[in-house]
């Protein structure tokens, strides 16, 4: 069965219109009536991201993972599901499985290792930061994460740890 056109281009439109709680209502219907279509389950995760993160909509960070990982299973060949979750995962403290995520998608597509290596280094390392602040002001409590975050940073830029340190 195919998703009805005309809902799905008024999810999309709510969506694109900043609209993310009727986005979220309309895919959230949509992936009721269309429980194999990994684009709606997708854009349920997406516009329940923005809808409880900007907008404060009631809306669970599990309902938002199931949703992330429904579309995920149907399309396991989407780099993009994979990294979008583990943004996602990353804003809920979720770093292994995030990280796991984003190794997923480059697996698919080692195309984008630099960009997605870099983007889960730089807001892995962010997000802990603004989480644990007073870790910036230990070394010893800051050195696994700074070293997973330069780790995947030397990953994206192709760089081995020696080569760096002759760089530096």
């Amino acid at each position: 069965m195919s998703v009805d056109s005309k809902k799905l281009a008024a999810a999309m439109k709510a969506m694109d219109e900043g609209d993310f709680k009727k986005a979220y209502s309309a895919f959230k219907k949509l992936c009721a009536e269309n429980p194999d279509d990994a684009e709606c389950w997708f854009y349920k995760a997406e516009s329940g991201n923005m809808a409880s993160g900007m907008f404060g909509a009631k809306i669970s960070n599990e309902e938002i993972v199931e949703a992330y990982s429904k579309a995920v299973e149907l399309d396991p060949e989407n780099p993009d599901y994979y990294q979008a979750q583990g943004m996602f995962l990353i804003s809920i403290s979720k770093y292994d499985a995030a990280e796991e995520a984003y190794n997923a998608a480059v697996e698919i597509d080692e195309s984008l290792a630099p960009s997605l290596y870099s983007e889960f280094a730089v807001e892995f390392f962010n997000h802990v930061m603004a989480a644990y602040g007073e870790i910036m002001e230990d070394p010893k409590a800051r050195e696994p994460y700074a070293r997973k975050a330069l780790t995947y940073m030397l990953k994206a830029l192709e760089i081995e740890p020696e080569e760096a340190k002759s760089l530096l």
